[in-house]
């Protein structure tokens, strides 16, 4: 961040010295668990430098005014990264409840760590919107238990996450054992092309539905949920997906459900065009400030119940 006027980051709602901000923002540079290609760990750094481009306003005519935003930078660990998962469970879990926490990879790896502190300091279950091309619900993939292409199912091993409460959003992508999990599980999926079909608003209408009654619900999201044509530069780009506007029409639609955080991951800026792929990383950014700033209008505080 050093090359910008920190307060110039996020459509100049960065104030690094607060202490009480309502989006505390954190990077997670890790792409070494990519399963194809890599360049990931570029992403936080890619997005921060072009969010000083963007105005502080939505298409609506929303205006971000009062909206604090805190960017601590990307975290910083030596040696093995499953070894230093530990270290970002403290990091993460220190900053949930005080203000909405957004995480940006980095490969979707990243998230176990992040899922696994929101876990740790929750007193309920917790909600979780999954938005990937992929169900990563493998045991292990290609060897691995930390894999990208295992996160949800981590994510499922813990107390306060369950199938039951879990959605994927915009799955086009399955792998057997995914499909065998999502099966014996019942899991809710709503894949891209009932998508395609029936259009978002009225799945969004369903997916709320899906959380009557949580008061915390988690927000994943892989860039690869969107169509390549919207979001070239990710590992795996695969067709048939998601535009940038079902993505933000979901976001919205949100606002009714109690988001206490969410993670952002796969974009990658050297497989990218013309920064196609991280100007819609910070459209859908804007959008999730747009949903944290609506609900402090209503009165409605993001914290861990």
């Amino acid at each position: 961040m050093d090359q910008y006027n920190s307060e110039q980051l996020w459509a100049g709602l960065n104030r690094p010295d607060t202490k009480l901000p309502d989006v505390s923002i954190i990077g997670i540079p890790y792409d070494g668990a990519a399963c194809y290609r890599s360049g990931a760990s570029e992403a936080p750094d890619r997005i921060r430098a072009l969010s000083v481009e963007i105005p502080p306003v939505l298409e609506t005519g929303e205006v971000f005014k009062g909206l604090v935003v805190r960017d601590s930078g990307n975290l910083q660990w030596t040696g093995d990264f499953v070894a230093a998962h530990p270290f970002i469970q403290d990091e993460i879990a220190r900053r949930v409840g005080a203000s909405f926490v957004l995480t940006l990879g980095g490969d979707h790896s990243v998230s176990i760590p992040v899922l696994r502190a929101i876990n740790r300091q929750a007193n309920e279950k917790v909600g979780l919107i999954y938005v990937d091309a992929h169900t990563d619900l493998s045991n292990q993939f290609r060897g691995s238990s930390f894999s990208n292409g295992c996160p949800l199912r981590r994510a499922m091993e813990e107390e306060k996450f369950s199938p039951e409460w879990t959605v994927l959003v915009g799955t086009r992508c399955f792998e057997t054992e995914g499909l065998q999990f999502i099966q014996d599980k019942r899991m809710k999926v709503f894949p891209a092309y009932e998508i395609a079909e029936r259009g978002m608003q009225t799945v969004t209408r369903e997916i709320t539905k899906c959380f009557e009654g949580l008061s915390n619900v988690y927000l994943s999201i892989d860039i690869d949920a969107l169509d390549p044509a919207f979001a070239p530069g990710t590992g795996i780009p695969d067709g048939g997906g998601l535009s940038t506007r079902d993505m933000m029409t979901l976001i919205r639609a949100l606002d009714s459900l109690p988001v206490i955080s969410a993670d952002l991951v796969e974009v990658s800026p050297p497989l990218d065009h013309s920064d196609i792929t991280s100007f819609a990383a910070l459209r859908i950014i804007m959008e999730i400030f747009g949903l944290v700033k609506r609900r402090r209008s209503l009165g409605k505080r993001i914290t861990l119940l």
